[in-house]
C-alpha cells in the first residue's frame, strides 16, 4: 500500500482505528464483562440512531415484561413500519451478569431487536435514574419522549423504589408505565406527576381487555331487551370471590349491566357477591366508590362457595344467568364453574342464555380442554356457557397497556377543544394544579367511556327513544365506580352535578 497516496493513508488510519476498537472491545468483554460491556453497547446503539425511534425499556425481567415485549413485537410485525421501530431494552436488576440471558430472550421472543443489560436497583439517591441503575448510557434513551419506560418487577417494593427514582429525575421525558396490583397503589404520587405515569393494574386491565376484545360477553346480551330500546328484565349476576378481580367485576357489572326500564329509570338489577372475607375488604371498596353505599343492586353474602347457603341462594334465584368466578387464579375457578354449570343444567335453566366467566390467569391448553369438554356435555350445540377470562397473555396487550386505539377514537368525541388544547390548558403550573389534573383525567376518561360503551348502545337500539336515558345512566354509573358522587362540582372531593337518575333531571 502506497501511504504517500492520501486515499491509501486514510484507509490505513481507518483500518488501524478499527483494529484498536476491536482490541478495546475484546479487553472489555474479557475483563469487564458487565458494566464496561453494557456501556459500550449502549453507546454503539445510540450512535446507530435507534434511540430516536419508538423504543421500549424494561426495568426488570419477569413473565409480565416478556409478555409485553412479545405483544410489542407482534404489533410491529402487523404495522410493518420498520423505519419507526426501534429496540426493546431489558435491564436485569439482579446485579449478576448472565451471558446467556440475552441469547435466550432473543430465541424465546424471536427477535434480534432485543438487548439485555446488567443493572442494579438504586442504592442511593441519584439525580438521574440511569446513573442509579449503574447504566449512564441509558440516559439518552430515557430523555427521548418517544421512549416507553416500564417498571415491571413483580415485587411491589422494587417498583415503588424505581418509580420514586424515575419521578425525581426531571431529565426523563419517556412515558412511564408502572406495574402495581393494588387498586390504590401510588395514587398520590401518580397524581403529582400528571400524565407522565400510568399504572398497570392487571385487575383493571382484565376488564379493559374484556370491553375491548370480547363484545359478545357484555351484559347487554344477557338481559331481555325491547325494540324501543329499554330493558324489560334486568341483569341478575353472581360474583364469587371479592378480591381485587371480584371488586373490578362489581364495578364492571354496575357500569355495563345497568339498563333503562320502561319508566326511564334503572331496570331492576341484582348483583349477588359471596366472599367470607367481606368484613375485611368491603369497607375499603365502598369508601373508594361511596356512591355504591346502600345501592339495592348489591346483595352481600359472607358465606363461602362451599357453603349450603351459597348453593341455596343460587338455586332460589333462577334468574341468575351472568356469573363471575374469581376465587383464585385458575384451578378452583374452573372446578367451581363446572359445578355451577352442572347445577344449572339439573335445575333446567336456559343454558343458551347463560354465561359463567372463570378467571384463568395461566391460560393453559389443558384448562381450555376441560371447559370445552363440559360445554359439549351440558350445553346446546354451538353454545359455550363456560368461558375463561383474565389470561395474562391477553392482559399484557399493547392496546390495553398504551390505550392508543382508545385515545385515537376518543379524541373525536372532544367537541369543545382538542385533547392537546385541553391538556395544555389544564397542565399549567399553579395553585389549582392538582384539581386541574384530576379534571383532565376525568374528562379524558369520560370520552373513553363513550368509545367502549358504543357496542352496548348499538346492541340495545341506537335510534330508540330511550337512548338519551341510557347514555345518561351509563355516564352516571361509570363516574360512580370511579368514586364520584352528586353535588356541586369539586374535583378534589370527586363531586359532580347531575349524578342522579334520568327522571329526576327534569324535576
Amino acid at each position: 500500500m502506497d501511504l504517500s497516496n492520501p486515499l491509501h493513508l486514510i484507509a490505513a488510519i481507518v483500518a488501524a482505528l478499527g483494529v484498536a476498537a476491536l482490541l478495546v472491545l475484546l479487553i472489555v468483554f474479557l475483563f469487564k464483562p458487565s458494566a464496561g460491556r453494557d456501556r459500550l453497547r449502549l453507546a454503539f446503539l445510540s450512535l446507530l440512531g435507534r434511540r430516536d425511534r419508538k423504543n421500549h425499556v424494561f426495568l426488570g425481567i419477569s413473565s409480565s415484561s416478556r409478555l409485553m415485549a412479545r405483544s410489542i413485537l407482534a404489533e410491529w410485525k402487523a404495522e410493518k413500519k420498520k423505519k419507526d421501530q426501534g429496540r426493546i431494552l431489558f435491564v436485569d436488576l439482579t446485579g449478576t451478569f448472565q451471558p446467556t440471558l440475552e441469547r435466550n430472550l432473543r430465541e424465546e421472543l424471536g427477535s434480534h431487536r432485543i438487548s439485555v443489560f446488567c443493572g442494579h436497583l438504586p442504592q442511593e439517591r441519584e439525580a438521574r435514574l440511569a446513573d442509579a441503575l449503574g447504566l449512564p448510557g441509558l440516559q439518552v434513551w430515557l430523555a427521548n419522549k418517544r421512549t416507553s419506560l416500564y417498571l415491571v418487577s413483580e415485587k411491589s417494593k422494587e417498583n415503588s423504589l424505581l418509580l420514586s427514582a424515575a419521578t425525581d429525575d426531571t431529565s426523563i421525558k419517556a412515558k412511564i408505565f408502572c406495574y402495581e396490583s393494588r387498586p390504590d397503589g401510588f395514587d398520590t404520587l401518580v397524581a403529582s406527576t400528571a400524565s407522565r405515569v400510568r399504572m398497570l393494574n392487571p385487575h383493571q386491565m382484565t376488564f379493559t381487555n374484556l370491553k375491548l376484545h370480547a363484545p359478545a360477553l357484555m351484559p347487554v346480551h344477557y338481559v331481555q331487551k325491547e325494540p324501543q330500546g329499554y330493558v324489560k328484565q334486568g341483569l341478575h349476576a353472581l360474583i364469587v370471590g371479592f378480591g381485587s378481580i371480584g371488586q373490578e367485576a362489581a364495578r364492571f357489572l354496575y357500569e355495563y349491566g345497568s339498563f333503562v326500564g320502561k319508566d326511564y329509570g334503572r331496570a331492576p338489577m341484582s348483583i349477588q357477591v359471596f366472599d367470607p372475607r367481606l368484613d375485611f375488604i368491603l369497607g375499603q371498596f365502598l369508601e373508594s366508590a361511596p356512591g355504591l353505599k346502600g345501592d339495592d343492586a348489591f346483595q352481600w353474602h359472607r358465606e363461602p362457595a362451599s357453603s349450603v347457603a351459597f348453593w341455596e341462594a343460587f338455586e332460589q334465584d333462577p334468574l341468575i344467568n351472568y356469573v363471575v368466578v374469581a376465587v383464585d387464579e385458575g384451578l378452583q375457578n374452573i372446578q367451581l364453574g363446572v359445578s355451577l354449570l352442572q347445577a344449572a343444567a339439573r335445575s333446567g335453566r336456559d343454558l343458551s342464555h347463560m354465561l359463567i366467566l372463570v378467571r384463568d390467569w395461566d391460560g393453559s391448553k389443558k384448562t381450555q380442554h376441560v371447559l370445552d369438554f363440559y360445554n359439549a356435555a351440558y350445553c346446546p350445540e354451538g353454545c359455550k356457557v363456560l368461558q375463561r377470562f383474565g389470561m395474562a397473555k391477553d392482559i399484557w396487550d399493547t392496546d390495553v397497556i398504551s390505550g392508543k386505539r382508545l385515545k385515537k377514537a376518543a379524541k373525536d368525541l372532544s367537541k369543545e377543544e382538542s385533547w392537546e388544547e385541553r391538556k395544555e390548558r389544564l397542565s399549567q403550573a399553579g395553585p389549582d394544579q392538582l384539581k386541574n389534573r384530576l379534571e383532565l383525567h376525568r374528562r379524558q376518561s369520560e370520552e373513553i367511556f363513550g368509545v367502549l360503551y358504543a357496542p352496548t348502545l348499538h346492541a340495545l337500539a341506537p335510534e330508540g327513544e330511550y337512548l338519551a336515558a341510557q347514555e345518561h345512566l351509563h355516564w352516571m354509573n361509570a363516574l360512580i365506580v370511579m368514586g364520584y358522587t352528586n353535588g356541586p362540582q369539586n374535583e378534589l372531593l370527586k363531586r359532580l352535578p347531575n349524578l342522579i337518575p334520568y327522571p329526576d333531571l327534569k324535576k
